[in-house]
């Protein structure tokens, strides 16, 4: 099975029912990927359209892979925070969200689409990419990011208690 690698900015997305169903097939499989995850809250059209009205959010770094019959299979969104960027005299871009949605899995795709990400933003003049990742991730996450070169930078705990 083959995919096409498409952004959000793609012509294909770009009328106002195509944008609609582009959110609504993002959320479906963005649920479906972390569902599992720690912390999961089910993401909907509403809250991804809010946080694409961020300042920072370019669709030209919002990737996903589709099947030859449109579903989406994976993704990948960078984001580039030029203040801290030029705070910290830096050239960073983050890799903010990244998955595979099931049955699409362990084929690749979370590489690739890491991989596309990172070029995506060295094409736009970053060149240090970053991600934060759950340690315990049951996916092999931490494993995909090393074998491609990540390093652990910071470790961060969180606590939490029912009252």
């Amino acid at each position: 099975m083959g995919f096409t690698l498409q952004f959000h900015s793609s012509a294909q997305f770009s009328g106002k029912q195509e944008q609609r169903h582009f959110l609504e097939a993002w959320v479906e499989m963005y649920n479906e990927t972390f569902i599992d995850h720690w912390n999961f809250h089910d993401l909907t059209v509403e809250k991804l359209e809010h946080k694409m009205s961020y300042p920072d959010y370019r669709q030209d770094l919002d990737l996903v892979a589709l099947t030859a019959d449109g579903t989406f299979a994976a993704f990948c969104i960078c984001f580039i925070r030029p203040e801290d960027n030029q705070r910290k005299g830096t050239r960073e871009g983050r890799i903010a969200d990244l998955g595979t949605r099931r049955g699409f899995r362990e084929r690749g795709l979370g590489k690739a689409m890491l991989l596309s990400g990172m070029e995506r933003l060295q094409d736009v003049g970053m060149d240090k990419a970053i991600l934060g990742v759950d340690a315990e991730n049951p996916s092999g996450a931490n494993r995909l990011y090393e074998s491609v070169g990540f390093r652990k930078v910071h470790t961060k705990i969180i606590y939490g208690k029912e009252l």
